[in-house]
């Protein structure tokens, strides 16, 4: 299909931060022009969406998620990281069944669609499922099995990682990663054996790192290194890391992320609400690390709204270092999509909108209050803007959610099951 969004003013988050008022063209899912109206060539569009002077931009990528999780949101809340996962989540997760995970998957598909998420990065279980349920909606995804020892489970859990790779290979739009958990779950030696496994596989690592103190510390006192000088030490830096959180790195890792090209996925509503801190996000920009930001799990966030994660990260980087210029509104933008593109790998892909890129776009109705008067969209897109304003939300040309409705499923039926599922888990 061949699709003209007109009367937008368009936000690319390319490599200049151009925005313009003008339209898109969009030929069989492919950004064929961007510019204006006036200079636009002729073409046979299908369809013509008049975004009616609102927003146009890319579609959001929420870098780390856990989308089974949104059955448990709302279940153990105001609590520290490590009781919250030892008493609450880790005891709940245990019930889980596939069918729980793909109902709990698909109700997570319908929010980060109606919050404009085209692309998402998970880390958890029963990925089958999750990969079903990414497919079946339409979204983007890079999917990693999460890979943990401290069990005596690790050798099932990393066979069950490489099958992932031939479960989803005839999926459209999903990939595989491997995700060592973190370094209080995994021995050294299962670190060396998912990096092996993902030099094999030519992917990415995707793995939580010093997301409080304890653990940073932790690992200190047992290693004499902290998590990230770990991970060096034991060459898995050397391959693409996608590092989840960065509350407690110390400058000497910040110094590493740069030098092997790590990217941070920044969770900084998360880590407010379980207390762990925030991340030194302006001075790992500063060294030149690609920060991107995500969402966690529903359970501890307690939803997937990357237009509050952005509007957050900015904010605590100025608040906290005292300084309003760090982190302005057109960084924010960046780290919400083409920094989020760039650390899953698929920066050529998607995360701005340019010619010859997916039309991973989102359009934003602008006729609200809060962009009145409309002085600066941009600006007022990162500290005004809600999930709420979302008018459309196209992965590849292909429209996934459009005022106020999902086109991948009955919504009804998604948060009947969703609530059936999470009623067991709920149980004693």
């Amino acid at each position: 299909m061949n699709i003209c969004i007109k009367n937008g003013f368009i936000i690319t988050a390319d490599s200049n931060d151009t925005c313009m008022e003008g339209c898109v063209i969009i030929e069989n899912g492919v950004i064929t022009y961007v510019g204006s109206q006036e200079s636009a060539p002729e073409t046979a569009a299908d369809r013509t969406i008049d975004a009616c002077g609102g927003i146009v931009m890319p579609g959001f990528v929420d870098t780390h998620t856990h989308v089974p999780m949104n059955l448990l949101r709302g279940y153990a809340d105001d609590m520290a990281l490590m009781d919250w996962l030892q008493n609450s989540i880790w005891p709940a997760e245990a019930k889980l069944t596939g069918e729980a995970v793909y109902w709990g998957s698909m109700l997570a598909m319908a929010e980060l669609a109606a919050a404009g998420v085209t692309c998402f990065s998970d880390m958890y279980n029963f990925n089958e499922q999750i990969a079903k349920a990414a497919d079946d909606s339409g979204l983007r995804a890079l999917i990693a099995t999460a890979v943990l020892d401290a069990d005596g489970q690790g050798e099932r859990r990393l066979q069950k990682a490489a099958e992932l790779f031939d479960y989803v290979k005839d999926f459209r739009r999903v990939n595989a990663a491997v995700g060592p958990h973190a370094e209080y779950t995994v021995s050294p030696e299962m670190f060396v054996k998912a990096a092996d496994l993902a030099a094999q596989k030519g992917c990415r690592i995707h793995v939580h790192i010093s997301e409080t103190r304890g653990e940073h510390d932790d690992c200190v006192a047992r290693h004499g290194k902290t998590p990230i000088g770990l991970l060096h030490s034991l060459g898995v830096t050397d391959l693409p890391v996608m590092a989840a959180h960065c509350v407690w790195v110390s400058d000497d890792d910040i110094a590493v992320m740069a030098e092997k090209n790590m990217s941070v996925l920044s969770c900084p509503g998360s880590n407010l609400k379980l207390g762990s801190g925030i991340a030194r996000v302006a001075k790992m920009l500063e060294a030149g690390v690609n920060v991107s930001c995500a969402t966690d799990g529903a359970a501890s966030n307690n939803n997937l709204s990357m237009m509050e994660e952005m509007t957050l990260i900015s904010l605590l980087q100025k608040g906290v270092n005292q300084e309003p210029t760090l982190l302005p509104a057109k960084t924010a933008v960046r780290i919400a999509t083409i920094n989020g593109a760039k650390a899953l790998g698929l920066d050529a892909l998607t995360g701005s909108i340019e010619a010859g890129k997916q039309a991973d776009i989102v359009v934003i109705d602008t006729s609200g209050i809060r962009y009145c008067p409309k002085t600066n969209l941009l600006h007022h897109l990162v500290y005004s803007g809600s999930d709420a304003d979302v008018a459309l939300t196209m992965v590849g040309g292909e429209i996934v959610y459009e005022n106020g409705r999902i086109t991948f499923g009955d919504i009804n039926e998604i948060k009947a099951k969703a609530s059936e599922y999470a009623e067991k888990l709920f149980s004693a």
